[in-house]
């Protein structure tokens, strides 16, 4: 009887798997202001047959330089939408997911395969379930991360792969995830350049650095390069946080870590507590410790990879567990995928008999619906509206001041009134400046929200005059051309 409930344990692998991605609700990957213009960019190329380097749909007439480091990415998902609408980018969700979870639990393997330890676990499978959960909650949007995240965790665990074997299939592996990731999301290339270049100096202090290691390093580094934008890709990230304009949008304010209720914060605490049972005295997880530790404090956008790393810490730490050896159920990977495929097949199933709505009030639906209908076909009405509803307002038929791509409009060609960028204008301008914004950049029409004070609303009422429409988001303001 034992031996038969033990050979029954491993189907708890999928029950679990089924369960949490049961619990990760379709419905918490929309919404995102980010998305609208990703589809609206990608179409806009598929449509031209061209690479975007420069703004569009926006008051500047396509002047202004854009650096396309998410190209991949909007191709992907425009084509995807255009198919099967919202729907579709469920799908790439849903492969992502898929392949993120089976790449964490990788990582807990890897771990314990570099210190000579059995792989499996079943409480790091628990484990990865959890993070995963929290990382679909926190960071799985429509945006490419959900794309990077996966291809980061994966070259990460080849890369181990090919420090221990030198096989060439993991070399030819993590070159392949080099150039795909510099042409899907070049701005977080310059995570695995990092890891490359700790795996380099691992080597070195170890004195195991042979041929064939130096020439796959140098291949990963070299292939980087190969992409749509060259060197200003994949250093993106120092465009974005030049002059700390990045500092307004809410994702790059570095996290609040005095909140005990703050999941980064418990997340931050389980991370020091591992490293001294992690570390190992071994170079390489101290050099990823340090990395994984700055990424993780600087910001809740570069928490994500706290997130992600936390299972490879986490691998070798399970053996101090008391009575662990108790808690081990034998690892079957085909009871893992199936879990996974019946629970994204269920949560496919729930986003086409319940399709996503795009929520009217986080977003101007009806205003932009009634801006539109009193637009000639083929005109697009410069539309000025806040920082994060531009995208949707961008990709609903308007032009507008600045839309989530950010790097164009933080250019001095982009200074207008105040001195201000047009992201600076986009983002402050919704105050008592307003009409000064409105006097300088001449929008046709002006969408501002509900969650003012009456007497902003009220200033913004005698310098423009009543609103034409009100709805769920706010209302429509028209500017008389004087």
């Amino acid at each position: 009887m034992k031996l038969r409930i033990k050979q029954g344990l491993p189907i708890l692998y999928m029950v679990l798997a089924v369960i949490a991605i049961v619990l990760m609700f379709p419905r918490e990957t929309y919404n995102d202001p980010d998305t609208f213009w990703h589809i609206e960019l990608g179409n806009y190329m598929l449509k031209h047959h061209m690479v975007l380097h420069h703004a569009i749909h926006t008051f500047y007439n396509d002047k202004l330089p854009y650096v396309p480091h998410e190209f991949g990415f909007q191709l992907i998902v425009a084509a995807l939408y255009d198919t099967f609408g919202w729907q579709g980018t469920y799908y790439l969700t849903g492969v992502c997911l898929f392949f993120l979870i089976l790449g964490l639990y990788r990582l807990t393997r890897i771990s314990r395969k570099e210190l000579g330890l059995d792989e499996h676990h079943f409480l790091l499978f628990v484990l990865v379930l959890i993070v995963s959960i929290c990382v679909y909650y926190f960071y799985f949007k429509t945006r490419p991360q959900i794309i990077s995240s996966c291809l980061i965790v994966w070259f990460f665990v080849y890369l181990r792969e090919f420090n221990l074997s030198l096989s060439k299939r993991y070399a030819y592996a993590i070159v392949v995830i080099s150039i795909c990731l510099a042409n899907i999301h070049a701005g977080v290339w310059l995570v695995i350049a990092v890891f490359t270049a700790m795996a380099f100096a691992e080597s070195v202090i170890e004195r195991s650095l042979s041929k064939m290691k130096i020439w796959t390093y140098l291949a990963i580094i070299a292939v980087g390069f190969i992409n749509v934008g060259g060197t200003n890709n994949i250093l993106y990230i120092f465009t974005v946080t030049k002059h700390h304009f990045n500092l307004m949008i809410n994702e790059w304010q570095p996290v609040n870590f005095a909140s005990p209720t703050e999941p980064r914060a418990i997340l931050l605490l389980v991370f020091a507590m591992l490293l001294p049972f992690a570390i190992h005295r071994k170079p390489f997880r101290f050099m990823l410790m340090l990395g994984i530790l700055f990424l993780g404090v600087s910001s809740y956008k570069q928490n994500l990879f706290m997130w992600l790393f936390i299972p490879y810490f986490a691998g070798t730490v399970v053996d101090q567990i008391p009575y662990h050896k108790s808690l081990q159920i034998p690892y079957k990977k085909a009871w893992v995928i199936l879990g996974l495929i019946i629970g994204l097949s269920a949560n496919l199933a729930i986003d086409y008999i319940w399709p996503p709505i795009i929520d009217d009030k986080k977003y101007p639906v009806a205003e932009m619906n009634y801006v539109m209908s009193q637009t000639s076909a083929g005109n697009r009405p410069k539309v000025l509206a806040p920082y994060g509803s531009s995208g949707y307002v961008m990709s609903h038929g308007a032009d507008v001041l600045c839309d989530g791509r950010q790097d164009p409009f933080v250019t001095d060609d982009s200074k207008g009134v105040f001195g201000y960028t047009a992201f600076e204008r986009s983002m402050k301008g919704f105050s008592e400046i307003l009409p000064d914004i409105v006097q300088y950049d001449k929008p046709d029409y002006v969408l501002v929200r509900k969650n003012v004070s009456d007497r902003m609303y009220q200033s913004w009422c005698s310098a423009f005059g009543n609103p034409l429409f009100q709805g769920n988001y706010g209302s429509v303001f028209r500017i008389k051309k004087v």
